[in-house]
């Protein structure tokens, strides 16, 4: 009974923040996505965050785009914001035990949009990717050393927000869409910093364009300040190839983390990002900002 009644208690109160912060000027099929996805998270997230699966085997990197979130963030130099909705819920445990160390099964599912701000708060979208797979993690008894693997599909497209006076998306749209393989592995160090490693394989492409292997390093720190009070900090690097022509895309991100319940809450963070775009539709593009944001931590 208290494990349903707490279900049923974030349930609501997911419910009630969709509700009071409706998304003005974007465009109804898209509010429709975004209403949608979030009540799936938060109803899939109430059952992973309140299991046995409360602490993950690998902990989410940090400044890593491709990551599941539910926030957003404005890009202080230019009228665009990025709304990210997205969940990864841990589903099954395979092993636990002091040997082996622990082994869990789970699904992610993941948007990224970018939206551009007009005036009277309107945010035409432009462009969303989407990510779907599944992962398996594996962390040794003491947390010291763990990896993650994940199998997924990405697909980008444009957006209404791109059309012309004419109802013609400008840029022209095309079919982009990947299948690979993400293998990361990390070691937790001094109990809050904990670098980590890995690459990407890619097995299918749309264009293939793309260089089938992205190498990825990255350190995270968590650091807890008294009571409540963190800092999230972290940074990952991805080598990114093109018909063999390699550009680095760089993604920083720190902030306060304010722990309102059982290490749920809200974090406000500064997020920097430069190198070849992460949205597939200008995946030969760069971008390169400086974003203020706040993020739902679960």
């Amino acid at each position: 009974y208290r494990f349903r009644s707490r279900i049923q208690t974030r349930h609501r109160t997911s419910i009630a923040l969709v509700v009071q912060r409706p998304a003005s000027g974007v465009r109804r099929p898209v509010a429709a996505l975004v209403v949608t996805a979030i009540y799936v998270i938060t109803s899939a997230s109430a059952f992973a965050t309140d299991s046995l699966f409360a602490t993950r085997c690998f902990e989410t990197p940090i400044a890593n785009p491709f990551e599941a979130r539910i926030g957003s963030m404005v890009q202080v130099d230019d009228e665009r914001l990025r709304l990210d909705i997205g969940a990864s819920v841990d589903i099954a445990e395979i092993v636990n035990d002091t040997s082996t160390g622990r082994i869990t099964l789970g699904a992610d599912f993941m948007t990224w949009t970018r939206l551009r701000s007009e005036n009277n708060f309107k945010f035409p979208v432009e462009t969303v990717d989407y990510w779907f797979g599944v992962n398996g993690q594996w962390s040794l008894a003491d947390g010291l050393w763990s990896v993650r693997g994940r199998i997924a599909h990405i697909s980008s497209h444009l957006v209404d927000g791109l059309a012309n006076d004419s109802a013609t998306l400008v840029p022209a749209p095309f079919v982009y869409s990947r299948e690979f393989i993400e293998i990361l592995a990390a070691r937790t160090l001094w109990s809050v910093i904990r670098p980590y490693a890995g690459a990407t394989f890619i097995w299918a492409t749309q264009p293939d364009a793309p260089d089938p292997v992205v190498p990825q390093v990255g350190v995270d720190a968590r650091i807890p300040l008294g009571g409540k009070w963190h800092v999230y900090a972290g940074y990952d690097l991805k080598m990114i190839g093109i018909n063999g022509t390699y550009a680095a895309a760089n993604a920083a991100q720190a902030g306060i983390f304010y722990d309102l319940w059982q290490g749920r809450g809200l974090m406000l963070s500064g997020y920097g990002y430069s190198g070849r775009s992460m949205h597939g539709m200008f995946y030969t593009g760069y971008d390169e900002y400086v974003a203020i944001g706040i993020q739902v931590i679960w």
